[in-house]
């Protein structure tokens, strides 16, 4: 006696192997697509954490370079005004008029102070304004004040203008530092 099998139940095995075999293929294709899109986005991510630590190392670096401009400007200034502004001190009794060689330091300072402010004015932040303004403004009133050539200076007004410069320069590098982690100066 044999026994044989009804042809309904070998078709519904071969439909239900079939159907489990797509089911197969399906979910390890699903499976397949979320895990290329978890790996996608770790990727994009990690990209994000690199364009972001990117432009904060040139922005670093860019406000490292444009606070270096303007503290080497300022030093600049100082070094070619100091001079003019002792011998207006020496001659605060007797005041003259400063020689031209005098007046054209001191105005050629100005400029140079003035063509440092670019870089900061792009990669300082807003805070650096004020501190900029009391630093240079102050620079800028001296030097115009020096070379206007029509009467003697008055010790008392370069005085005051010199001092206030070098309040203005302190707080500024103190900030400056502050920006770029540095530690602060026994001055500041």
């Amino acid at each position: 006696m044999s026994s044989s099998v009804p042809l309904w139940v070998t078709i519904v095995v071969a439909v239900l192997g079939f159907v489990g075999v797509l089911s197969a293929q399906f979910i390890a294709a699903w499976r397949e697509d979320r895990r290329w899109r978890r790996e996608q986005e770790r990727e994009d991510k990690r990209w994000e954490r690199e364009r972001v630590k990117d432009r904060e190392n040139r922005s670093y670096e860019g406000r490292q370079n444009a606070f270096s401009q303007v503290i080497a400007a300022v030093e600049a200034y100082d070094w070619l005004v100091y001079p003019v502004v002792a011998a207006v001190r020496r001659i605060a009794d007797n005041p003259q008029v400063l020689r031209p060689d005098q007046r054209d330091d001191v105005w050629r300072a100005r400029e140079e102070l003035r063509h440092s402010l670019g870089p900061v004015n792009l990669f300082a932040s807003e805070r650096f304004n004020d501190l900029l303004r009391k630093t240079m403004l102050p620079r800028s009133r001296l030097a115009m004040y020096m070379s206007s050539g029509s009467k003697a200076p008055e010790w008392t007004r370069v005085k005051e203008l010199w001092d206030e410069s070098q309040a203005g320069f302190k707080q500024m590098r103190a900030e400056m530092r502050r920006d770029l982690g540095l530690e602060a100066l026994p001055d500041d």
